[in-house]
């Protein structure tokens, strides 16, 4: 018997809620009120307010009180809680943005179809439903930032993945083409913007292309898509090494990739079943790689990527496409993979056992799980493992998994009811994409 998953209770606040402070702390007015809601699946939720005034003694301090069933804390400029008795919440941690990133001047896309973060750090990358990317700067931007644009799609820009240079980008449509675009940073200009034209051009997809990993250094890439294949190209000549056939060769469409070194104890096929041919010369560093594939009946399937072969599927979810699995994320340093299905799901794997099933299984509501990533937390804590979830509601946040597991980490607010698609972790910082147009960056947590 399958056993019931965990329900996290959720916490928000009104997006603007800091502005509203602000406007107390200058003296614009000597009070304000804003919206705090608490929710748990299957309860009745509780819609308070929190007002926020001054200090009686200290003009400078801002003071918060919470009514209607809600409690608002503050503990520093951007440290607040919330906390719901009735629904028996204790404090649970909000955070704020620490910058938001705006769609670029003159560009009216709306929605954010692709997004990714450069690995060291420098940069960003959004797609649109035009086909077009953007490609600009994360830090130190002046008052006009320098921004990078190409129109690589004919339609929706469904994937981009930095290389681990964080000078090349990678980028997937629903026109069944992939693209390697240069992102060099540009040199000092007095012009804030420029064109890029694609290095290489990669076809052979008879569907949208839906997810991308790169392996190792980038001399290859892995695109998953809708046609039911998982496809390995070689970026130098532009050309398709193999394809995988995904759902135990039935095509079944691939939603989400997630690849990376594989572990001892990896599950492999059996010596006669082993492909005896030599690896393509065009191969680099693909021994020793696996990748993960979340797929559109709700399973999930592994490929090593030495053999080729699927070592690995689990059960299908049951029919409909509210079982389809939407994202998934591998984490090799703590051996999990972690999934997140249409009907709100999040589900944990320790990969040392996958046939055993999830090690736990969790959702807030029935919102689809859009993305989903793992994260550190801070120093002095090597032993906890947690994951970032994107939902289609616009409420992302962090769970702990691990070693104590799973429970709400901390609420990312600041969208207003927008859909958040796409999350990031990267140096320590979480980002998160919305159908606002607007990238949030949020410090470590």
């Amino acid at each position: 018997m399958t056993a019931q998953p965990t329900v996290l209770p959720i916490c928000t606040v009104q997006h603007d809620f800091k502005d509203m402070g602000k406007d107390v702390l200058d003296g614009m007015v000597p009070e304000d009120t804003f919206w705090v809601s608490c929710y748990k699946f299957g309860e009745p939720s509780v819609h308070g307010k929190a007002t926020a005034e001054l200090d009686e003694r200290n003009r400078d301090l801002l003071l918060y009180r919470g009514r209607g069933g809600v409690e608002f804390k503050s503990a520093g400029e951007a440290s607040y809680s919330i906390a719901c008795p009735a629904l028996g919440i204790g404090e649970t941690r909000i955070a704020v943005p620490r910058k938001a990133y705006p769609p670029p001047p003159d560009v009216h896309k709306g929605q954010i179809t692709a997004f990714d973060v450069a690995p060291d750090g420098s940069q960003i990358a959004t797609g649109y439903h035009d086909g077009s990317v953007y490609v600009r700067a994360a830090e130190g931007a002046p008052t006009a930032p320098h921004i990078s644009s190409s129109k690589p799609h004919l339609s929706t820009v469904a994937s981009l993945r930095f290389f681990p240079s964080s000078r090349v980008l990678l980028s997937a449509g629903a026109d069944f083409a992939l693209t390697i675009l240069p992102a060099d940073p540009p040199p000092s200009s007095p012009y804030t913007t420029s064109k890029i034209t694609p290095a290489r051009t990669l076809r052979g997809h008879t569907r949208a292309i839906t997810s991308t990993a790169i392996i190792a250094r980038g001399r290859n890439v892995l695109s998953g898509s809708k046609d039911g294949t998982v496809r390995l190209w070689d970026i130098p000549s532009g050309s398709q090494i193999r394809t995988l056939t995904a759902g135990s060769n039935h095509f079944v469409p691939v939603l989400a990739l997630s690849s990376g070194e594989t572990w001892e104890g990896a599950p492999h096929i059996s010596g006669d079943q082993e492909a005896t041919e030599s690896p393509d010369p065009r191969e680099v560093e693909t021994s020793g790689k696996v990748v993960f594939c979340a797929l559109q009946d709700g399973s999930f399937e592994l490929f090593d990527l030495r053999t080729k072969q699927a070592v690995f599927r689990s059960a299908p979810g049951s029919s409909g496409a509210r079982s389809a699995l939407q994202a998934l994320a591998y984490s090799q340093e703590h051996g999990l993979v972690a999934t997140g299905s249409a009907a709100g799901l999040t589900s944990i794997y320790d990969v040392r056992a996958l046939e055993a099933g999830p090690t736990s299984t969790f959702r807030r509501n029935e919102a689809p799980i859009e993305d989903i990533v793992f994260v550190g937390y801070e120093e002095g804590t090597p032993n906890r493992v947690g994951v970032v979830v994107a939902t289609e509601d616009g409420l992302p946040y962090i769970a702990n998994i691990q070693p104590h597991g799973p429970s709400v980490h901390v609420e990312l607010v600041g969208t207003d009811c927008d859909g958040v698609r796409f999350v990031r972790a990267v140096g320590g910082d979480v980002w998160t994409a919305a159908d606002d147009g607007i990238v949030r960056r949020y410090g470590r947590q």
